[in-house]
């Protein structure tokens, strides 16, 4: 059945980004008729970039969302609001923490919520560069809107404790895990340098991705072994410069995904000591390449990473260190946790079963009777992904 959904989001770069992207393209190549409204920030990328990006008939319409809070949201509401009333979308969903905001305030207004869907990408009240005061203002925001209507789907099983425990219970929650285009990832076993360990990270510099951490990993070691550090990614120069030691960390800059993807292969160990995740893709893309992993153990990195088997889970800098050193000194152990981890990644985080989990979430939602089945919806939709 063809669907007219309409995708809304706030922030359009790094995972959310890649999101968006995969599931809206799988959805029109699918027949379905998908309009994307987006606002422009300083990480969205040019309309030319967004073109090679996105399926050319996924068609795209800007919208001003600002990240602040203020008077200006009115107006973006009622732009969203306008929208919808031209699209007439049979499915509305929302991507990111602003975007769901006022595009939930709209599709109530519209009597549009029980066909709405929000994807958080990662709660705005778990960020760790905001004020306990200011978390708990977000959470007390996520639970009024969630109050008004719309169904949340978590990104990962971290997330979903989130959302149940701290906004609802099982009602109007569900959880289909991000995912990469497993057709961009050769099945086989890369060749790597011998000799020598590649220590790498993807990520743009920002202080969630903790990158004084990885600087300082590379410094410890770097010094006494035979290993080179590479960040592929870009941030703004301030952050770099202020984070990142350009002596010991190679800053490769943006890079296009199909080079990205080659380069990966030709590195022997990933580390993401971030913050904070929703559920980070370029992890999932690592393990996707045959690296194992080292990574803090906060929420979306446990969701990718099985800890001892496809990689490590880090509590703190020393045990950062001492997993990453243990992977360094030992190819056997490399090659073992890394053929797990590409085999793990590409049988739990592929883009066909993201697309399939949504066209039974989209199904239900459609459904007049769809209320009093919610539950074992979400229950069905659960165990698609961790089958």
């Amino acid at each position: 059945m063809r669907q007219k959904i309409v995708h809304v989001t706030e922030a359009l770069g790094g995972g959310v980004l890649h999101c968006v992207a995969l599931l809206a393209n799988r959805q029109a190549a699918a027949g379905d008729d998908v309009v994307l409204l987006h606002s422009i920030r300083h990480d969205t990328p040019s309309p030319a970039k967004l073109d090679e990006v996105f399926d050319k008939r996924v068609r795209r319409k800007v919208i001003g969302m600002r990240t602040s809070i203020g008077s200006h949201d009115v107006v973006s509401a009622v732009r969203i609001a306008l929208a919808f009333i031209y699209e007439r979308p049979d499915i509305i969903h929302l991507h990111s923490s602003k975007a769901a905001a006022l595009g939930r305030v709209a599709a109530r207004m519209l009597g549009m919520a029980r066909r709405t869907i929000y994807s958080p990408h990662g709660f705005a009240f778990l960020k760790e560069d905001i004020s306990p005061r200011k978390a708990k203002f977000f959470l007390q925001v996520e639970r009024m809107l969630h109050a008004i209507g719309g169904h949340i789907v978590a990104c990962s099983k971290s997330e979903l404790r989130y959302a149940r425990m701290l906004l609802a219970r099982a009602e109007r929650t569900s959880l289909v895990e991000n995912a990469v285009d497993v057709a961009n990832f050769d099945l086989g076993s890369e060749q790597r340098t011998a000799g020598s360990v590649t220590i790498c990270t993807s990520a743009r510099v920002t202080y969630q991705k903790a990158p004084w951490r990885f600087t300082s990993l590379a410094r410890d070691i770097s010094a006494s072994s035979n290993v080179t550090f590479v960040w592929f990614g870009d941030g703004p120069a301030e952050a770099i410069d202020r984070w990142i030691d350009r002596e010991t960390v190679n800053v490769t800059g943006w890079i296009p995904a199909s080079d990205l993807r080659r380069r990966l292969a030709q590195c022997d160990v990933f580390v993401l000591p971030s913050l904070w995740e929703g559920m980070p893709i370029a992890l999932i893309e690592a393990q996707a390449a045959g690296l194992p992993a080292v990574a803090s153990r906060i929420v979306g990195n446990r969701d990718v990473i099985v800890h001892g088997v496809t990689g490590f889970l880090a509590n703190d800098d020393e045990e950062l260190a001492h997993y990453t050193l243990q992977l360094i000194n030992d190819a056997e152990l490399r090659c073992r946790m890394g053929a797990a981890a590409k085999a793990h990644a590409l049988k739990q985080f592929s883009d066909r079963r993201l697309f399939r989990s949504y066209v039974g979430l989209y199904r239900h939602l459609l459904t007049p009777a769809h209320s009093s089945h919610l539950l074992a919806a979400s229950a069905a939709y659960q165990h698609e992904v961790t089958k």
